[in-house]
């Protein structure tokens, strides 16, 4: 793993807007393969994520602040601890109706990624 730094701070001038929330993609982190993608959300207040279906599942883990997640057709109180999963084809948002950021750590993982992480990881061996 030469030149592969085990050690990498968050950089918070790069939060790209999307999904209506600012966010920071961080797995895959190149040269450091892995079955999943992951990344640092931030609902700012009075907004709410983007409503949306993925073909993947996903973990939410709050991590600062209050606020409420929507999953199919229920409401839960989400606050810092709280972990929610997900299930692939179901709508879902995050509402920040407080007057603070909202911050979780999403973990989501398909069929295709985790296959391809297993075939690239036979192939160089462990060396990770």
């Amino acid at each position: 793993m030469a030149g592969f730094q085990i050690f990498r701070p968050m950089r918070w001038d790069t939060l790209v807007h999307e999904y209506d929330l600012d966010g920071s993609r961080l797995l895959p982190w190149e040269g450091y393969p892995t079955p999943i993608g992951a990344g640092w959300c931030v609902v700012r207040p009075h907004t709410q994520s983007q409503p949306h279906t993925q073909i993947d599942q996903e973990f939410f883990i709050g991590i600062k602040g209050n606020a409420k997640l929507k999953v199919g057709d229920e409401i839960f109180p989400f606050t810092m601890g709280d972990i929610a999963a997900i299930p692939k084809h179901t709508d879902h948002y995050v509402i920040n109706d407080t007057d603070e950021d909202f911050h979780f750590y999403v973990v989501w993982w398909d069929e295709n990624t985790a296959s391809g992480f297993l075939k690239e990881h036979a192939e160089i061996g462990d060396t990770l």
